[in-house]
């Protein structure tokens, strides 16, 4: 009696649920039992395209174990589970030939590798396998774009925001992608904001708690904004409703692709209050933390142009803050400020030139244009299409940042129990600050410290 494996595979289980390839094994252990074949071992690959290039830990397996000469015969239920590419064929036929694997197929029978002609019918069955994984690749790369166009979405599992169908908003979810924007927007950290999530028990779609990489992400998909791409582009309007306006979503954007942006603590994981937001008066450099004298001090690190210590700054500056909001005019911080209309004409006036890019595209597309005359006027509209979409930003919704301490009792004691990073969202959002040197002697001194409301 000949002992046998069995291999499976289903390049796409949508489910997760392994239903392809368990009906793949039923029929090939009915094939080793019409064989009079005794199964002692299956390997499996459950949703690994054998095209894709990508790696089969159960393919692999199995070639170990042909190579190690435990198993004898092998039992597949077509011969493109096996393989869809040459290379693999032809690996695969130098080690049956070597090892003398036989080779069962439950659609197409027996797969005679010791013959030329039995490896001439693999290799032809290979090549098409090979054009037919070509073909609809093809196909699908071609119906990703026209869906793209169309403004439809595609398959896959539900985003975070959505219901399984993908085209109506989960309000509960789309909730938390709006306040998450809006603290963004207010100078918050990414690591703060869902840090607070996963404590208040609002996790990801999946149900677990938000990790920095799956949430950044899920707060750059265009689709929150209506809008839909397609190899990274924006390539229409989406069939779907908006959960944020699309200038929202850009700004967003901007604010977490800007590689000058700090996202980490400083040494020993501290936050300090004015890294970054307070600037030096001399040179217009941020000022960090570090040491002068062993005492920790805000210092200019582009030309060590300003000094301060860090303790006595810091302490000013809070209590410049808790005094203005202590105020009985304090609530009239809470009011978005009036820009007279310049917002929205920067959006129109970026629409326009968003439609500059398509139209370029499109003549390149229909060969009116070059690549280089394409690249020149992608270069040129670009910065433009920038600083326009920095100026169309909305502005930070200052209710959700300053609202618990302008109606606090006691705003000192409220301002204590804020988070670093929430206290520096209220300064970033309150104030501007240059820091130039102070006069020399003992003490500390408020010369030469500028502070500009916003």
């Amino acid at each position: 009696m000949t002992t046998a494996a069995i291999y499976v595979r289903i390049s796409s289980d949508d489910t997760g649920e392994g239903l392809g390839v368990a009906r793949q094994e039923a029929e090939c252990r009915a094939t080793a039992e019409q064989l009079g074949w005794t199964v002692t071992e299956v390997y499996r690959d459950n949703d690994i395209s054998a095209y894709s290039g990508k790696l089969r830990p159960g393919y692999e397996r199995l070639l170990s174990d042909v190579e190690a000469g435990t198993v004898r015969g092998l039992i597949v239920w077509h011969a493109d589970r096996l393989h869809r590419s040459p290379k693999e064929l032809e690996r695969f036929i130098d080690l049956a030939e070597r090892t003398r694997l036989q080779v069962q197929t439950v659609q197409s029978g027996r797969v005679d590798l010791s013959s030329p002609d039995g490896r001439m019918r693999a290799r032809l069955l290979g090549t098409v396998a090979r054009y037919e994984s070509e073909h609809k690749s093809a196909r699908i790369r071609l119906k990703m774009a026209q869906n793209a166009k169309d403004g439809k979405p595609h398959g896959g599992h539900r985003p975070y925001g959505w219901e399984p169908g993908r085209m109506i908003i989960r309000e509960s979810e789309a909730a938390v992608i709006r306040e998450a924007t809006s603290r963004i927007l207010a100078g918050e950290p990414l690591r703060s904001i869902f840090r607070d999530l996963n404590a208040r028990g609002l996790h990801n779609a999946s149900g677990k708690p938000w990790t920095h990489p799956t949430f950044r992400n899920v707060l750059l998909h265009a689709r929150h904004a209506g809008l839909r791409e397609h190899n990274g582009q924006e390539v229409s309007v989406a069939a779907w409703p908006a959960i944020i306006p699309p200038e929202t979503w850009r700004a967003v954007r901007r604010v977490l692709n800007d590689p000058d942006r700090v996202t980490t603590p400083g040494r020993g994981g501290r936050l300090h209050l004015l890294s970054g937001i307070a600037v030096c008066g001399v040179c217009g450099s941020p000022l960090r933390v570090g040491h002068s004298r062993s005492t920790e001090a805000y210092r200019c690190m582009a030309s060590a142009c300003v000094s301060r210590r860090r303790d006595r700054l810091e302490e000013y500056v809070e209590a410049v803050v808790i005094a203005r909001l202590s105020r009985a005019d304090a609530a009239a911080l809470l009011a978005p400020e009036d820009d007279g209309g310049e917002r929205e004409r920067a959006a129109q006036a970026a629409e326009r030139v968003r439609q500059r890019l398509d139209d370029a595209a499109a003549s390149f597309a229909s060969g009116v244009i070059t690549a280089r005359q394409l690249a020149t006027i992608t270069g040129q509209l670009r910065p433009e299409l920038a600083a326009l979409e920095a100026a169309a930003a909305p502005p930070p919704d200052r209710a959700s940042v300053l609202g618990e301490l302008v109606t606090a009792g006691d705003v000192a004691k409220a301002w204590e129990a804020l988070s670093p990073d929430a206290r520096r969202t209220v300064v970033r959002l309150l104030m501007e600050i240059k820091v130039s040197r102070g006069r020399r002697g003992p003490g500390f001194s408020t010369d030469g410290i500028e502070i500009v409301w916003r």
